[in-house]
C-alpha cells in the first residue's frame, strides 16, 4: 500500500513536470520577439531615396545644395560625399552617392549608384536604384516611388547612371507610375513591392536633415528569413522620418511586420505585428498588436536598431 502511493505521488508529479515542461514550450512559442530586419530595410531604403530625390530637386531647380554635394549648374549628376559631418540619415557608413537625373517643367527621373555604402546592413548590398520617378506636388512637397523591380541588389554596374539617354516615352512613363494609387492599408501595402515617398523640404533646400520624409508601402527590398523559416514582409502607413527631431527612429505613423511560411500560396500566417512610432525618440517602436509567434509582445515596445 505504501509503495503503490508513493507511485501514485511520482505519477502526479511526473504529470505535472510534463504539465509545466509543456506550458512552457507553449509559452515560448508564442513569446517570439517581433522580427523587424525587413522593416528595417524599408525604413533605411525610403529613407535614402528621399534624401536623393531631395537634393535632385534643388539641383534641377538651382537652389542651394548641402556642402557635401557638387553640382555644376546645367549638370544631370550629382555627387554626395558621406561622412560624419554629413552622414546619411540612419546609417554609420562613410563613402560616396552618385546621382544620374532628368528633369523636365515639375518632374524627374533619377538613378542611384551608392559606393562603399551598406544601405541595408545584413549580408545583401543594395547597390542602387536604376529609375526613380519624382514630381512636384500641389504646394511645395515631392512625390518619389519606386518598386522592387528598380532595387539593384548584390553587385551591379554603373551603367545605370545612363539616363541622359532616355527617351521621352520612356520618361513620361516612368512619370506615369506617380499616378498609382497609394495604399491605405498596411496588410495590403505589404504585399505590393512598392513604394511612396512624400518629400517635404521645408523650404530649406541646403539641409536635408529637417525635410519630412513620408513613407506609404511596402513588400520587400531584400528576401528576410525568419527564425521560424518564415518569410518577413513589411508595410508602411504614413511613416514619418525627420532626422533633426529624431536620429533614432521614425516619429508618427504605423507599420506592419508579417511572417508567412514560405513556399507560395496560400499563405500561410505564423505571426504579424502592428506597429506605431512616436517622437519621443527612443529608438523603439510600440506594439499595437501582435499574433502568432509575436502575441506576447502586446503592448510592448521594441528597439528598432536602425543604426
Amino acid at each position: 500500500m505504501y509503495t503503490t502511493k508513493i507511485l501514485s505521488k511520482f505519477t502526479i508529479g511526473v504529470v505535472l513536470l510534463t504539465l509545466f515542461i509543456s506550458s512552457c514550450k507553449e509559452v515560448d512559442k508564442y513569446n517570439q520577439k517581433p522580427e523587424l530586419e525587413s522593416l528595417r530595410q524599408g525604413i533605411k531604403a525610403c529613407t535614402a531615396i528621399g534624401y536623393c530625390g531631395s537634393l535632385v530637386y534643388a539641383a534641377a531647380n538651382g537652389y542651394p545644395l548641402p556642402a557635401n554635394v557638387s553640382h555644376t549648374n546645367g549638370s544631370s549628376l550629382i555627387y554626395v560625399n558621406i561622412n560624419e559631418s554629413y552622414p546619411l540619415p540612419f546609417n554609420n557608413n562613410i563613402g560616396d552617392i552618385a546621382i544620374a537625373f532628368k528633369w523636365s517643367g515639375n518632374s524627374g527621373v533619377m538613378s542611384i549608384l551608392y559606393a562603399d555604402i551598406d544601405i541595408i546592413g545584413g549580408n545583401i548590398k543594395l547597390y542602387g536604384l536604376q529609375t526613380v520617378p519624382i514630381m512636384k506636388q500641389a504646394g511645395e512637397n515631392l512625390t518619389a516611388i519606386f518598386a522592387k523591380q528598380d532595387i539593384i541588389v548584390g553587385s551591379g554596374s554603373d551603367t545605370i547612371l545612363n539616363i541622359g539617354n532616355m527617351t521621352d516615352i520612356a520618361f513620361d512613363t516612368e512619370i506615369g507610375r506617380l499616378n498609382s494609387t497609394k495604399p491605405g492599408d498596411s496588410f495590403v501595402a505589404a504585399k505590393q513591392n512598392v513604394w511612396f515617398v512624400d518629400i517635404d523640404q521645408n523650404s530649406t533646400y541646403s539641409n536635408v536633415y529637417d525635410d519630412d520624409f513620408i513613407i506609404t508601402g511596402g513588400g520587400q527590398i531584400a528576401e528576410v528569413i525568419g527564425e521560424s523559416g518564415g518569410i518577413i514582409y513589411h508595410g508602411m502607413i504614413n511613416t514619418r522620418i525627420n532626422y533633426t527631431r529624431c536620429n533614432l527612429n521614425p516619429i508618427s505613423g504605423l507599420a506592419l511586420s508579417q511572417n508567412f511560411k514560405a513556399g507560395g500560396e496560400p499563405y500561410v500566417d505564423l505571426g504579424n505585428s502592428l506597429l506605431s512610432f512616436d517622437n519621443n525618440c527612443d529608438g523603439k517602436a510600440h506594439v499595437e498588436i501582435s499574433t502568432g509567434k509575436y502575441l506576447y509582445y502586446n503592448g510592448k515596445d521594441v528597439s528598432l536598431n536602425l543604426r
